[in-house]
């Protein structure tokens, strides 16, 4: 009777934590920040920011992701236009799963090209001159048990780029955000 138990129950953990592997398409919602500077002025602005993903999660420690993340339009700064940019990404996330509980760690590094424009919509951002750099962040993922959905939350650096409206502004956007996935 001690072994059909311990089986019974050995069966529900592995199907309540099971990974959750395959292709996911996702998106979030988010704060959106970008770092200026010109000629030894700087400011931060922030604004709101959307991001759409897809990916492929090898386990629910690590993800291979290609995204798109627009940070909206900035205030006014310093009388040369209100800032936005248009990220796309690819990028690994490593983590760390917490035994027995549907939490990872992880952290995120990959390759971006950056489109920040002054007084320039999304419209016409999206095919936009780009710079490449590399993109860095972290965050939390919970794996939503008995569904084939996660959340994160999560911080993501995409580095310092020249304004394309404005070759002396060097802008360095960054978002926190709240994103949600189902796994295929």
């Amino acid at each position: 009777m001690k072994k059909l138990s311990f089986l019974l129950l050995a069966t529900c953990c592995s199907c309540v934590f099971a990974d959750n592997t395959g292709i996911y398409l996702g998106g979030g919602i988010g704060y959106g920040s970008q770092y200026l500077t010109t000629n030894g002025i700087n400011t931060t602005t922030g604004t709101p920011s959307l991001r759409a993903f897809t990916g492929f999660q090898f386990a629910d420690w690590i993800d291979a992701e290609m995204g798109y993340t627009y940070i909206t339009q900035g205030q006014t700064w310093n009388n040369i236009g209100a800032p936005s940019a248009t990220i796309y990404d690819i990028s690994f996330t490593p983590g760390f799963s917490i035994p027995l509980t549907p939490v990872t760690i992880y952290g995120r590094v990959g390759i971006d090209a950056v489109s920040a424009n002054l007084n320039s919509g999304w419209s016409n951002q999206l095919f936009g001159n780009s710079n490449a750099n590399f993109v860095w962040g972290g965050g939390v993922k919970v794996n939503i048990l008995g569904t084939r959905t996660f959340l994160r939350a999560e911080y993501i650096n995409f580095g310092n780029t020249v304004n394309n409206n404005n070759s002396t502004v060097i802008t360095q956007p960054s978002v926190v955000m709240l994103t949600a996935a189902y796994v295929f």
